[in-house]
């Protein structure tokens, strides 16, 4: 090789320094790397009629040229944006399931809503009536919102401190108590309703009985060990129960807390001072998991890590082996039904409408969150549009329809 040769080969090295920020380590292999290249100039030409030397580092530095090729723009977002794309239908087949349990069950339990009305008023401070005025409605259905809200905000506080203070025992007691007292008292009374709505012939014995080994094995399957079909079954049926007694809100608290409820989980969740930012950040900090009922995107339901209580509203991803995929807290599951059960309400065209609205929605947030690599809060887009696409399908879409029926 002539002397030519080798310095048009040194200017390439020189480019490739000055062109890519590289580690220290890296950095100090270059200048080796020049001197092999002058020691091998012989077998070099022999392999190369041409005389020249190829462009670039692969032939002579592989593992080099693939760190270069994962770190380019280009080949990351296509990495990022197909590992989005085979997560959304992990994610929306539970979200899916969950919002068809309960538009089935809101819809053949329409004669026992003077039991499911008095059972939410509980949670309510304003009784709705019809004969109210709409200044009224409005005012007592943000009052109710904001009551709701505030008691959701006391809960993940108090979840925060006892993790804070490492009280995990007690977490763990709390979610266990909670889940059984879910399945037994919420899961009991649907069926207790959907026995008499079908007239089904059971006896109290023996539905006490069924309904004691339903909560075990629920109990069980979620907080120690079970198939995962088996596990996925009851996060989705505690989110079903949840979201049918909540859908029974009269219509305007109902509105107002879905609004209510995607507000505080922007702040819960983006804001420095919110208590699930602060709770994943302690998390991560320790590096030790956090108790709590979710969905990952990588078809695992369960006790999880870096995450919230099941009343959250965030999507995460984790870069751990186990649960490489996106996490939708059963919280965000709830909320969705409720909006797509008060949409069945009305009519089954306006429920499809709302369903598209929140899958939409729902697609937007893990288009983001393949973006920004960063914990989402997962209500906004998904019950903005489903609140929005239920109001133009109740005003524009279904009188547009019933018109062409007429004249047609």
């Amino acid at each position: 090789m002539n002397s030519t040769d080798v310095n048009e080969i040194k200017h390439e090295i020189e480019a490739v320094e000055t062109g890519i920020s590289l580690p220290v380590h890296e950095k100090d292999i270059i200048p080796s790397y020049t001197d092999d290249i002058e020691a091998g100039s012989s077998s070099s030409s022999s392999s190369n009629p041409s005389g020249k030397q190829k462009k670039g580092l692969k032939e002579h530095d592989p593992e080099f040229d693939e760190d270069i090729i994962h770190d380019s723009p280009s080949s990351f977002d296509d990495e990022t944006f197909e590992e989005a794309s085979k997560t959304v239908l992990t994610i929306l087949i539970p979200v899916t399931i969950t919002m068809l349990i309960v538009v089935w069950a809101v819809t053949n339990l329409n004669s026992q809503r003077h039991f499911f009305s008095t059972v939410t008023a509980v949670y309510m401070v304003y009784q709705e009536s019809t004969d109210d005025s709409i200044g009224l409605k409005l005012a007592g259905a943000l009052l109710n919102a904001v009551l709701f809200v505030f008691m959701i905000l006391i809960v993940t506080v108090v979840f925060v401190l006892l993790y804070k203070y490492r009280c995990i025992k007690l977490i763990i007691f709390w979610l266990i108590f909670s889940t059984g007292t879910l399945l037994f008292i919420f899961g009991g009374g649907i069926s207790y309703f959907l026995i008499r709505s079908f007239q089904i012939p059971v006896d109290f014995f023996s539905f006490f009985f069924i309904l004691y080994n339903f909560t075990s094995v629920g109990v069980i399957s979620i907080f120690y060990y079970s198939p995962k079909l088996l596990n996925q079954l009851y996060l989705v049926l505690i989110s079903s129960f949840m979201a049918i007694f909540f859908s029974r809100f009269p219509e305007w608290t109902t509105w107002a807390l879905l609004i209510a409820i995607a507000l505080y989980d922007i702040f819960a969740v983006l804001c420095p001072s919110g208590p699930l930012k602060i709770l994943v950040e302690t998390a991560q900090q320790r590096q030790e998991p956090i108790p709590a009922l979710l969905y990952n995107g990588m078809l695992f339901f369960g006790v999880d890590d870096d995450k919230e209580d099941k009343n959250s509203t965030e999507l995460e991803e984790e870069e751990e082996e186990e649960g490489g995929g996106v996490k939708l807290g059963l919280g965000d599951f709830v909320f969705y039904s409720v909006l797509v059960g008060r949409a069945a309400m009305f009519d089954m065209l306006t429920a499809m409408t709302c369903f598209v609205g929140i899958i939409t929605g729902l697609f937007w947030t893990l288009l983001l969150l393949a973006v920004y690599r960063k914990a989402l809060p997962a209500l906004p887009f998904s019950i903005g549009l489903g609140v929005i696409f239920y109001f133009l399908g109740k005003f524009l879409l279904l009188p547009f329809v019933l018109a062409l029926g007429v004249e047609g």
